[in-house]
């Protein structure tokens, strides 16, 4: 369809990112057709945090050049330049001294349920998280055993307490991580002293676990998403949607990612969720005067035809260490209807990053949120998957390129100010705080250890190289990203396995009682009896058969990688 005929809502909120699409998309064509489109309007830029007034400490004890950039300008805005609070070419900054969102509450098993405990990292630090009764307080220690440093994630859960499961040593979250029972110690003797835990802070905060990497009890709350959208509070208005996944290359580049909407229509192009390629356009992007430092910088940003229209911008927020924060009111002031996001971006490992990806609208119509509620979670996440595999397979070249050239981002990278104006603040902000990281990519410079995942880079293309693709590979799939860390897609694949089995299993049985049957003497099968159940299991064969196969074709979308070419395959390069 050509742009013309999209709605104007439409127009309006398709720069958003793809994952915000794939929820507001349905939303805001079913809203058109309720009333008309508002005048546009403004809302201000908060660059204030509020802090969680309910959060609690427990348990806390762990020992231990001037920026230049080729810049090319095709709209007249104002992110060419970002300006700086601080004078000097950096900024003080200490990684660990920050609270990362190591995941969704909701993800974490109850001990009456299953055994299991969740291994996560920070920057290649590993950590085990566990609960020690259902739906309670979150526990996290290192992922070590002070036994023979065997990896506690290995273990499992018994009578609440984290056990290793190659002695047997059992730890105590309860009373900051100490060891409790040891299988092999003799009865007359006492556990060590030394036997215990490295715990580090948790909260659990709006359904996200935090992690405190400092070296000393936290100074501030982990952040909240309420100091940024207001009224955030009364949750039972807000439709949420939480997302998680495991992806194969730098954090930063991830964020790169998330902060560019200009390219959602190609990259995305004819995705549900996605965006339409004739959409394509300049935007404009602000960053906000003086709002760099340490704590990240703030913006907004509209595509040139809203600007041409006096149109609303979507409000933008990069907050240290890794949340992406956007928030608009896609029909105006005079309506209910607003939505927001809050994208966060954790560096698991050198070049391996975790998306917690959460969004939220209200003021939607009561059968609308119904209909909404009603969609089977797994099918949302599955797509969510696809769609950030379609960038994957580009960003893992990115990567590959800069560890062949050598080069800096600042010499390959052409940036846009009508399409990359948050892209550039982004890098020279890693190049302000980079010194306090464990590694980074900034845009003028980087951490000698960046790249260093990379030992093994293949020097051919992907396509002539499929094998050694990291974001198509043939060993990890959506599976190992997304399904095995998630509750509610691992239980809907779970499902759809043993309800294939069962409409196999009835093809089967369905088809051997026939043949059963029919092998019987004309007397036999005469018999009006017989002929009933032959009406009966016929009908079931193609039926059940038809089922299993759909079934299993269902089943596949679990443990497939998105591989550009086979969609090109498809697709006319002419008309």
């Amino acid at each position: 369809q050509n742009s013309k005929h999209t709605s104007p809502t439409m127009r309006r909120i398709s720069f958003v990112h793809p994952l915000l699409l794939a929820g507001f998309i349905s939303i805001i064509r079913f809203c058109d057709a309720w009333s008309s489109v508002p005048q546009p309007l403004t809302s201000p830029v908060p660059t204030t945090r509020t802090k969680s007034s309910s959060s609690s400490c427990h348990h806390f004890r762990h020992p231990e050049s001037t920026l230049k950039s080729t810049t090319t300008t095709s709209v007249p805005i104002t992110s060419n330049d970002i300006p700086s609070e601080s004078s000097s070419n950096t900024i003080p900054y200490n990684w660990k001294n920050q609270w990362y969102a190591a995941t969704f509450a909701s993800y974490l098993p109850n001990p009456s349920k299953s055994a299991e405990v969740t291994p996560i990292s920070v920057f290649g630090n590993a950590m085990v998280l566990w609960r020690s009764e259902d739906n309670g307080e979150v526990y996290c220690a290192d992922d070590v055993c002070p036994h023979r440093s065997a990896a506690l994630s290995e273990g499992r859960l018994r009578d609440g307490k984290l056990e290793c499961y190659y002695h047997g040593w059992q730890f105590d979250g309860e009373k900051d991580g100490e060891c409790n029972f040891i299988p092999q110690l003799e009865k007359t003797a006492q556990i060590p002293k030394a036997a215990c835990l490295k715990m580090r802070e948790c909260r659990t905060v709006e359904g996200i676990v935090w992690v405190w990497m400092g070296e000393e009890a936290p100074t501030t709350d982990p952040p909240t998403q309420g100091g940024w959208m207001g009224e955030f509070d009364n949750l039972e208005d807000y439709i949420m949607n939480d997302f998680q996944i495991d992806l194969p290359y730098d954090h930063s580049y991830l964020v790169e990612n998330l902060v560019d909407p200009a390219h959602i229509p190609i990259s995305h192009d004819a995705t549900s969720g996605g965006g339409k390629r004739e959409n394509a356009q300049a935007y404009e992007m602000i960053v906000d005067q003086g709002s760099m430092s340490s704590n990240g910088f703030t913006g907004r940003y509209r595509t040139a035809e809203q600007r041409e229209k006096n149109g609303d911008f979507i409000e933008f927020q990069y907050e240290a260490p890794g949340i992406i924060r956007q928030k608009g009111m896609p029909r105006g002031n005079d309506s209910p209807l607003r939505f927001g996001a809050a994208l966060h971006c954790m560096p698991l490992t050198l070049g391996r990053s975790r998306l917690l990806f959460r969004t939220f609208i209200t003021g939607l119509p009561p059968l609308l949120k119904l209909l909404i509620t009603l969609k089977p979670k797994f099918l949302t996440n599955l797509n969510s998957c696809k769609i950030l595999e379609q960038d994957a397979g580009l960003i893992t070249t990115q990567e590959d390129h800069f560890k062949r050239s050598k080069h800096s981002l600042k010499d390959d990278y052409i940036l846009l100010s009508s399409s990359d104006g948050f892209v550039k603040a982004y890098r020279q902000w890693l190049d302000k705080v980079g010194h306090g990281m464990p590694w980074f990519q900034g845009l003028a410079t980087h951490s000698a250890n960046v790249d260093d995942h990379l030992a093994d880079c293949p020097p051919s293309p992907p396509v002539l190289d499929p094998i050694n693709h990291r974001a198509g590979n043939y060993v990890e799939t959506r599976y190992h990203r997304h399904v095995v860390h998630c509750p509610n897609t691992r239980k809907a694949l779970g499902r759809i396995q043993t309800l294939k089995k069962g409409m196999l299993a009835l093809a089967v049985a369905s088809i051997t009682l026939s043949c059963g049957v029919m092998a019987t003497s004309e007397q036999v099968v005469a018999r009006g009896a017989v002929k009933k159940m032959l009406k009966f299991l016929v009908p079931l064969i193609p039926i059940s058969s038809l089922a299993s196969a759909g079934l299993h074709k269902l089943e596949k979308c679990f443990f497939v990688s998105f591989k550009r070419k086979n969609q090109m395959s498809t697709e006319r390069g002419s008309s």
